[in-house]
């Protein structure tokens, strides 16, 4: 009988440890997997990562979060607007909006003064914290969001 008890609870201890994150938390900066953590999808080949971290808590609900510098890619510029409801954010309004990283953003997350960069977030979430950055002069797409 206690043997079965003792199964039976390392079995939940485990189901419940890989279900609220425990297993699969921690940080991973310009990994090939970043992209399928991010979005639950493949890159598509012509997408050119130029850093990227991903980061997950270890705690019973899903906290965590990405922040990705991307090379232009017009095709893939066009599909975040086709597939999501984005809206520009006004100049006024960037200004007061710290950098879009739950921490510290890594130094090459947009380095540059916010007012160089197009901001963007999703008109139908208002309280998201998903941004997309696209430098002004370069076209250079940051994406960046996070849940807590």
């Amino acid at each position: 009988m206690t043997r079965t008890r003792t199964r039976v609870a390392l079995l939940v201890a485990a189901a419940v440890a890989v279900g609220c994150g425990y297993v699969s938390s921690g940080t991973w900066d310009d990994a090939p997997e970043n992209w399928h953590r991010a979005f639950r999808s493949t890159k598509p080949d012509e997408v050119v990562v130029v850093h990227s971290r991903y980061w997950r808590a270890p705690h019973f609900t899903y906290e965590g979060g990405y922040v990705f510098e991307i090379q232009p890619n017009q095709a893939l510029r066009e599909q975040l607007f086709s597939r999501n409801q984005l809206r520009r954010l006004p100049d006024a309004e960037v200004a007061k909006e710290s950098r879009p990283c739950f921490a510290e953003c890594p130094t090459w997350f947009a380095p540059k003064p916010l007012d160089q960069y197009e901001v963007w977030a999703y008109t139908d979430e208002p309280n998201s914290n998903f941004r997309l950055l696209i430098d002004k002069k370069t076209g250079q797409l940051f994406l960046a969001d996070y849940q807590v």
